[in-house]
């Protein structure tokens, strides 16, 4: 269970992710920054809704979805260490058009946009920080649409398993369903549960030789 093996990075360690933090900066967000625990199943920031807050991944698995009309749609999942907000919310002040909840019981950091401009005026490294963590954001949502572009389902699960949290990379195909629900998984992939458990079971016997 990733419960059991998941990592947890602490705000140096996610800051340091994009720029080279000051000590300062450090403790600035430290000072920031609220620890919260979010059960699983539990949304914290909702489509439709403002978002008013970054949240950083302490610890746990996120993902992101959205709804419209009857259909759900999981897009991205989010490991220790990962940063989310609705850029909807933080640009121009609409409302979210994703939702963030947790997959497993997880640890996460929020900081208002407020403390965010506020550091940003006074830590120039901040900016760097902020800029390429926009940067990543636009470049996830671009290499998902590649990820579906010519590519067997296979290859998609494949893909999904190596590029996502290294439990994932440890993780027996079989035994997948315990981190993340073959449902989520499904909607990532764009294929049927049905059409998922087939090329799990192929995969389950070709580890099993």
């Amino acid at each position: 269970m990733l419960s059991e093996t998941q990592t947890q990075k602490d705000l140096h360690q996610i800051l340091s992710q994009y720029c080279t933090p000051s000590d300062a900066l450090v403790e600035d967000f430290k000072k920031s920054a609220r620890l919260i625990n979010v059960k699983k199943g539990e949304a914290v920031v909702r489509q439709g809704e403002i978002c008013n807050v970054f949240v950083l991944n302490r610890k746990g698995l996120f993902r992101v979805s959205h709804i419209n009309g009857d259909t759900e749609d999981t897009l991205l999942f989010g490991t220790s260490g990962d940063v989310f907000t609705s850029l909807h919310s933080y640009y121009a002040g609409e409302p979210a058009v994703f939702t963030l909840s947790a997959i497993e019981d997880s640890e996460a950091w929020l900081i208002s946009y407020d403390d965010m401009r506020r550091m940003l005026e006074e830590h120039l490294s901040l900016m760097k920080w902020m800029n390429s963590l926009m940067v990543e954001q636009i470049y996830g949502f671009e290499k998902r649409y590649l990820f579906f572009t010519n590519k067997s389902v296979e290859d998609r699960f494949l893909n999904f398993m190596s590029i996502h949290s290294e439990s994932l990379r440890r993780t027996p195909v079989k035994y997948i369903s315990r981190i993340v629900p073959l449902k989520y998984i499904a909607q990532y992939l764009k294929i049927t549960q049905s059409t998922l458990s087939r090329v799990r079971r192929r995969l389950i016997t070709r580890e099993s030789r």
